[in-house]
């Protein structure tokens, strides 16, 4: 298993809030388009994702609290394959075995609120097959608790 902390093909953005959020609560997203995920670690010479693999898609700043978190499928893979969702104290603290062959919106909700006292990220973790075709849209419903 590698932990990739690199956002080729992708942006995962800065360890900060919106610009735009007119309150401390705030909906945070990134979009992971696998194909393109994986021509751009191929044209940097990096290497493909694989199956435990784990890519870091979205920084969380310290004095945060995650309310919900979730993964929209918009694109199917075209073939068995399957991610988690969690953070850097557990691969699957918010999703287990999403299925990237299904086009769904798959949302967790938190028994208890999770609050970060300091600096973490969301990570999905590849569970079974290369993932090279789908798309998802990784987000969270985060509160600035600073």
């Amino acid at each position: 298993m590698t932990d990739y902390t690199d956002s080729l093909g992708f942006n995962k953005g800065t360890a900060g809030y919106d610009a735009n959020g007119l309150s401390s609560v705030t909906k945070i997203s990134v979009e992971l388009d696998f194909a393109k995920i994986a021509a751009a670690r191929s044209a940097a010479g990096a290497a493909a994702l694989a199956a435990t693999d784990t890519l870091v898609v979205m920084p969380i700043p310290a004095g945060s609290t995650i309310l919900m978190a979730g993964v929209n499928v918009t694109k199917a893979e075209g073939a068995v394959a399957t991610m988690d969702l969690g953070d850097g104290s557990g691969a699957t603290t918010y999703l287990s075995n999403v299925n990237l062959n299904s086009v769904a919106a798959n949302g967790a909700t938190v028994a208890a609120p999770v609050f970060y006292a300091t600096a973490n990220a969301l990570k999905v973790t590849i569970d079974s097959n290369n993932v090279d075709v789908a798309v998802a849209k990784v987000w969270a419903i985060v509160v600035d608790c600073n």
